[in-house]
Order: structure tokens, then C-alpha cells, then sequence
């Protein structure tokens, strides 16, 4: 993985520092941003956070590569890899839901599909997922789990492939 971030990836070898990037990764504070070819959906962006206060930094970097990778002009998984995630406060959701909205359709028209993946009984931190996605209503399939097959699956990777990623706490 890509300096501060240390954690298994989600997605296993499809995932990895050692795929193809087609944007450099990217950290700010407490988040890591990766823009990857993939087997089966041709990109993923995939968004790491580690366990470290959200500042004002990494969610500019979540805007920022966010459209870099909107404007590549191709469609693309998303991954939001919030096993480690502290719960934003309200300012930092509050802003995430703008940005949100104010670029749906440029969001809408690029993903294929989205998945968040959470860290075990993280109950606050689903709530305050659920909460943006029913505001912000991405138009693809999403999934909210803590299960890594579950996300495997979602992005139609063979859940029979070697597993890297035994969840790390």
C-alpha cells in the first residue's frame, strides 16, 4: 500500500499497490486515494481511510481525485474502504453531501457501482453512511457491508481467488 496506509486491501490482488494505477495514489491526513484498473469493471476508485481524525485535507483529496477520475470520461467502480474510519462530525458530513449533490451527475454518468465496506459493529459509522447515501442517492448498485466477500462479490470477483485480506483491527 501506498505510504501511511498498512491495511489489507478489500478487493485482494485486484487492488493492490501492484495494479495497474491509472491516477497516482494520492494521502492526505487520514485518508489514501487509488485509482486502479480492475478485472472485471475496468476501473475502481478506491478510497482508504485510516484511523485518524477527517480533516479539511482529505476531503479536499476526495473532491479533487474524485473528479480527476470523472474526467478520464470512463466508467469506474467506487470503493469506500472505511474499516479504520473515525465518524466524521456533522461540518465534514454536511460537506461531503454538498459536494455530493452538487456533482451528481457527473458521478451518476461515470460510476457502475458502489460499495462501502465497514469495520466490524461499526453501528455510529453506518448510521452516518446511511444517512449521506439517502440524501445524496447514488443511481448504481450499492452495498453497505463489514463482510470482504460480500464486497468481492460486488464487484464480481471470483470469491474462490486466494483471500489476502483477512480483516486486520
Amino acid at each position: 500500500q501506498l505510504v501511511c496506509v498498512c491495511m489489507p486491501t478489500a478487493l485482494g490482488d485486484a487492488a493492490t499497490s501492484s495494479a495497474d494505477p491509472l491516477i497516482p495514489s494520492e494521502s492526505a491526513g487520514c485518508l489514501t486515494m487509488h485509482f486502479e484498473a480492475h478485472p472485471t469493471l475496468g476501473a475502481v476508485l478506491r478510497m482508504e481511510a485510516a484511523s485518524a481524525p477527517i480533516t479539511d485535507e482529505a476531503i479536499d483529496l476526495l473532491e479533487r481525485y474524485s473528479l480527476r477520475a470523472c474526467e478520464r470520461g470512463e466508467k469506474f467502480g467506487v470503493l469506500w474502504d472505511l474499516r479504520q474510519c473515525q465518524v466524521p462530525g456533522m461540518r465534514q458530513t454536511w460537506r461531503c453531501i454538498r459536494w455530493g449533490t452538487e456533482h451528481k451527475a457527473t458521478l451518476d454518468a461515470r460510476m457502475e457501482t458502489l460499495a462501502v465496506l465497514l469495520g466490524e459493529d461499526d453501528r455510529l459509522l453506518s448510521s452516518v453512511v446511511g444517512f449521506v447515501l439517502k440524501v445524496c442517492l447514488p443511481a448504481v448498485p450499492t452495498l453497505v457491508s463489514n463482510d470482504v466477500a460480500a464486497v468481492r462479490r460486488h464487484f464480481g470477483l471470483d470469491a474462490a481467488e486466494p483471500q489476502r485480506e483477512a480483516l486486520a483491527t
